[in-house]
């Protein structure tokens, strides 16, 4: 089976957006903040010549007008008091990463801001990992607050031009405390899509993606198993209070997610469900910092598993820098595709890697 490059994308310039403080979020210490084929670009110039593809999900019938522009990033929350979250079925990728004390984090991504419901959250703080990840897609970025190693990640790359974000510590008409759950205000922070969309739209914000991204991943035309061992369920563990199973459907052909053996599913009752499982053993250490803040080591690379349509296969991962793309590829370094759909990312820290079961 041939197989192509996937590749989140790497760094270009684009217009500055920084956005600061809104005085009702807090730090992390609780205080206020101040195979079938591929399509690659090379090939077509970035278009399906079979007709436009989505490029976050490889799905066809992707609308024109929005090839060229920038996908958006969203830190959401996960700790139980945010459960459950909104809109958390509707991302075209969600990647999730482990913060401190061993709780998980959330960066939802969009191809387009249009795709954006009207409700999600809560948002949250981001973590300079995270910010590396929305690099490498040349997405803007939506946060409120950060470690104090995101913001130096962030200022450095909005000061040269490289990245835009929106930071919810700033008081504007898209985010809003919801009023219908009984805990503490930072559980609560939404983000409304449609004035984001109007807020974009009347500061004319600058989406216009640098070409570089226009194809972030390859995909195949339609689905085909992966090289690997049968694959219906499989386990992976964050830490002892993170544990996911994913479940396949053969009549949806998507993995069904559960958490701590709940079933996942967001504050409408819809069940979380993906085409793509991928895992990335990632290796993590302390930042040295009385928060316990985490450093994921990218530079180091590392394995996973790549997960669909029944089957596993076992995948390398590469990340040179900030802004570099993140390439995935077979165990023996041949390029990978992925099939057509959404897809969950799973950062788990290598020494958890003995935790994971497939079966």
């Amino acid at each position: 089976m041939l197989k192509r490059t996937v590749a989140l994308g790497t760094a270009a310039a684009v217009a500055l957006l920084s956005i600061t403080a809104l005085s009702s979020c807090k730090k992390d210490d609780g205080t206020p903040e101040t195979t079938g084929s591929a399509v690659t670009e090379a090939e077509t110039g970035g278009v399906n010549t079979a007709g436009i593809t989505d490029p976050l999900t490889g799905m066809s019938g992707y609308d024109e007008k929005y090839v060229g522009r920038k996908p958006v990033a969203i830190v959401v929350e996960n700790s139980p008091a945010a459960r459950p979250q909104w809109g958390m079925s509707t991302p075209d990728i969600l990647a999730e990463y482990e913060v401190e004390g061993g709780i998980t984090r959330m960066l939802w991504l969009y191809s387009n801001i249009d795709k954006v419901p009207d409700k999600v959250g809560p948002v949250r703080s981001a973590r300079h990992y995270a910010v590396e990840l929305a690099l490498g897609l040349d997405a803007l970025f939506v946060h409120c607050g950060g470690s104090d190693f995101a913001y130096s990640t962030i200022n450095s790359h909005v000061n040269n031009g490289t990245m835009s974000e929106i930071d919810g510590m700033k008081s504007q008409p898209f985010f809003e405390r919801d009023q219908t759950r009984n805990v503490s205000s930072e559980h609560r922070l939404v983000l409304r899509g449609n004035g984001l969309r109007d807020w974009v739209t009347s500061k004319s914000v600058n989406m216009t993606l640098n070409d570089a991204y226009k194809t972030p991943f390859t995909f195949n035309a339609s689905t085909v198993a992966p090289n690997g061992k049968d694959c219906t369920d499989a386990k992976i563990s964050f830490s002892a209070s993170y544990n996911y199973e994913f479940k396949y459907d053969a009549s949806t052909g998507k993995y069904n997610c559960f958490l701590n053996s709940n079933a996942r599913k967001d504050d409408s009752g819809t069940q979380c469900a993906y085409n793509n499982v991928i895992v990335m053993y990632v290796d993590m250490e302390s930042m040295g910092t009385a928060a316990g803040h985490q450093n994921v080591r990218f530079e180091n690379g590392g394995s996973g598993l790549y997960i669909s349509a029944g089957k596993c296969e076992e995948i390398k991962w590469t990340k040179t820098s900030d802004t570099d793309m993140i390439r995935l590829t077979g165990a023996d370094g041949s390029a990978l595709t992925l099939n057509p759909g959404n897809s969950y990312l799973g950062l788990v820290r290598s020494t958890q890697q003995s935790a994971t079961s497939i079966g």
